[in-house]
């Protein structure tokens, strides 16, 4: 199996003749919307509204092609710097539409959308997406105010971005025993090694390596939540998190509700941290470099091909369509597989929609931790697919719902194998690798919910400096961990190799994974009750999410999601595997 994606579907370089086609076609219909904007008439609304959401689906259907080409390449090299200079490019193309989107915004911002959905089925069609514009008009400045904040945004919160990027992608780190310096990505998946030493080196080597880039990206993490807390303040947001809200097509209640649940139930996790810590011989909790510890005598390697075997038959056991998605992403080179220098660290999915596929990156070594990466990624590259079936500007969903489809497949990953082992051994591994995830998506998620909250309250003008922001850190794992961890190793700088923190126009990129991990939870009790028709509803739920707020996706699966009760239910859900991790720890009699 190639362990390498093939991007030649897109483009086969930017001296491509069909690359600088879309390149002209680009400039030709940012020119026709401009012209539009200058012409939107009140007396002719609905032709002016269909024929800017024509012009939308477009421009949204060739930069998808322009932007995941480059994008793409840049993620498996950092330093490619040709497709840098066009993602730069593309951007600054953009910057022309700006003045066009906001005249357009406050052309509908009091029109009667419902009314006009009865006359035009186009903007029936798009009547969400209107709705969410005629919102958002209501935080729009002036046109010049926006095309210079956007235009600022390039030189500013972008660009510290990349810095992180940058930075967190070459440094290459000594660790103890190993001959060669190593790319970051590969320290920190030695954390799943067997040899105890090996994490606990690796850890140190980590946390010495930060030292060499961590003034510099503490300058870029403050000069983006700067930014952000500016514009929230001009825009007449609350505050941040209020604007990620909107964002996410989701209330504050449901937030709070989930929060408060996680909060409450936070004692069980710790029970866990604390069982693995005793198994492991650690007195004071657990160290984090003893986090991702592997258990159980499971301690084999997979290949990629196994790991392709475990995850296409977990898939057919849901449903065909599962199945053959997945059979496709093998088949046609969907995956990046291997970590290496330069190579974006983590795993991600990025849809290719004009092509009926996705792009999947991993930094795949064989752990059993790895298999349950790609399940997830493939999950979301199943979520993209069901779209498909939505017309073009109803395919993208918000950050929490974003997680649905992937934590579902995870799910079905670890339920399938904790089915099948009888060896309390081998079944110990699978139980703890499946509640490392769990632990992480709640109690880490916490961690960095609290982070996040911590560093955009502070007054903008008190600069933060990595010291702060490494007390800032510890703070919040102790509000989350409490005593599962050890205090003498935790992980102080958390904030500096987690990219999520570094974009200005997507912040708290952390609770949605709570999010889609419990309300997952939730969907796959639901799925084990009465399959056939989950299955039967699954793709329609996965398809309202690009057209309806959270509360209302939920809803048509009958689950309240502004309710403490389902978070906990969903909670407890875990924490049944905890119970069964003890039971199993006991009977090996490992504590």
């Amino acid at each position: 199996m190639n362990l390498t994606w093939d991007l030649d579907i897109l483009y086969k370089g930017y001296d491509d003749p069909k690359y600088l086609k879309d390149i002209e076609k680009v400039k030709q219909i940012i020119k026709e919307i401009n012209e539009l904007s200058s012409k939107l008439d009140l007396n002719k609304k609905v032709e002016c509204i269909e024929t800017s959401l024509k012009y939308d689906e477009e421009l949204t259907k060739v930069l998808s092609d322009l932007f995941s080409y480059s994008s793409l390449r840049t993620s498996t090299n950092t330093n490619d710097f040709e497709a840098l200079g066009q993602l730069g490019e593309l951007s600054m193309m953009l910057q022309e539409t700006v003045v066009a989107n906001v005249t357009f915004q406050k052309f509908i911002k009091d029109l009667n959308l419902d009314e006009l959905a009865k006359e035009s089925e186009i903007i029936k069609t798009y009547l969400f997406i209107l709705k969410k514009n005629q919102e958002s008009a209501q935080h729009m400045l002036s046109d010049k105010e926006e095309v210079l904040a956007s235009k600022l945004n390039l030189v500013g919160s972008s660009s510290w971005s990349d810095l992180q990027g940058a930075l967190t992608s070459n440094l290459m780190i000594d660790v103890k025993g190993f001959d060669e310096k190593l790319p970051l990505s590969s320290v920190r998946n030695l954390a799943y090694e067997n040899d105890s030493d090996v994490r606990k080196n690796a850890y140190e080597a980590e946390i010495a390596g930060y030292k060499n880039i961590d003034t510099s990206v503490a300058m870029a993490l403050n000069n983006i939540k700067r930014e952000v807390n500016i514009m929230c303040e001009l825009r007449g947001y609350k505050d941040a998190l209020e604007k990620t809200l909107k964002q996410s097509n989701m209330t504050k209640a449901t937030l709070d509700a989930m929060i408060e649940a996680i909060q409450e139930e936070a004692p069980n996790f710790r029970r866990y941290f604390k069982l693995k810590a005793q198994a492991l011989g650690h007195k004071n909790g657990l160290p984090f470099y003893d986090l991702f510890a592997p258990m159980g005598s499971l301690t084999k390697t997979y290949t990629i091909e196994e790991a392709k075997d475990e995850v296409l038959a977990v898939y057919r056991s849901f449903s065909e369509p599962l199945y053959e998605m997945g059979k496709r992403a093998f088949e046609e080179r969907w995956i990046d597989v291997e970590p290496k220098e330069g190579k974006a660290g983590g795993a991600f999915c990025a849809g290719l929609d004009n092509y009926g596929q996705s792009r999947i990156l991993t930094n795949f070594t064989g752990s059993l931790s790895d298999i349950q990466t790609l399940a997830h990624e493939l999950g979301h590259a199943y979520h993209g697919q069901v779209c498909l079936n939505n017309p073009v500007l109803n395919r993208d969903y918000p950050m929490p719902l974003a997680e649905t489809a992937s934590i579902l497949c995870e799910t079905l990953m670890a339920k399938k194998m904790m089915g099948e082992l009888t060896d309390p051994n081998e079944l110990l591994t699978v139980v703890e690798c499946s509640l490392q995830n769990d632990s992480q998506c709640v109690i880490d998620i916490l961690s960095r919910y609290l982070f996040e909250t911590a560093v955009l309250n502070t007054p903008i003008a008190r600069p933060l400096s990595s010291a702060d922001m490494c007390n800032m850190m510890l703070e919040a794992q102790d509000a989350s961990y409490g005593d599962g961890l050890d205090k003498d190793y935790r992980h102080p700088y958390m904030w500096l190799c987690k990219g999520h923190y570094y974009s200005a126009g997507l912040n708290f990129y952390n609770w949605p994974y709570a999010f889609g991990l419990l309300y997952g939870k939730g969907l796959y009790k639901q799925y084990i009750k009465n399959k056939e028709l989950f299955v039967k509803n699954y793709d329609q739920m996965l398809m309202n999410t690009g057209m309806m707020n959270v509360e209302e996706v939920a809803s048509q699966m009958g689950i309240d999601v502004t309710k403490k009760d389902f978070w906990i239910e969903s909670l407890k859900f875990i924490e049944e595997d905890i119970d069964l991790f003890e039971k199993l720890l006991k009977d090996l009699k490992m504590i």
